[in-house]
């Protein structure tokens, strides 16, 4: 008679793999790592798109500000426009008022006056409008004196 082996009693070898719960929970933690790390990478991208929509603006409106700086001749008034990439520009140039009442009878007898350009940036970013504004003064010969 041949005798059957007790499986229970028997020593048993450790298995070499893994068991369905490990692997599911190395799953698990490895999608949640993933997750997190691509939000990451996406925050990244839109600060980095914010901060190139702002350096362009601000290129931008010192572009229009130099080109009223070196006009030749300076009205007062506002102007606007839009660039190629959809960024709106708007400018324009007023009198600067001086601060203390003794400097206004001072300055009508200049033969110049300030004026303060401004140049203004406005771009769409989502939702929001954003604007950038760039304000400068700027010594010009009054109108009357010109032709003296």
């Amino acid at each position: 008679m041949k005798k059957i082996p007790n499986y229970s009693t028997a020593p048993q070898k450790p298995s070499a793999g893994f068991t369905l719960l490990e692997v599911l929970i190395a799953v698990v933690i490895l999608g949640l790592s993933i997750t997190a790390i691509l939000q990451q990478f996406s925050l990244a991208l839109r600060g980095g798109s914010a901060a190139q929509d702002m350096s362009r603006a601000v290129l931008y409106a010192k572009q229009k500000l130099e080109e009223l700086k070196t006009a030749d001749e300076v009205a007062i008034g506002s102007e606007s426009g839009s660039f190629e990439d959809g960024f709106l520009w708007e400018t324009s140039i007023e009198p600067y008022p001086l601060p203390e009442p003794e400097g206004m009878a001072i300055a009508e007898q200049l033969r110049h006056e300030l004026v303060q350009l401004t140049a203004r940036v406005i771009w769409q970013s989502g939702v929001q409008q954003k604007r950038v504004e760039l304000s400068t003064l700027k010594l010009v010969r009054k109108k009357e004196w010109e032709t003296s």
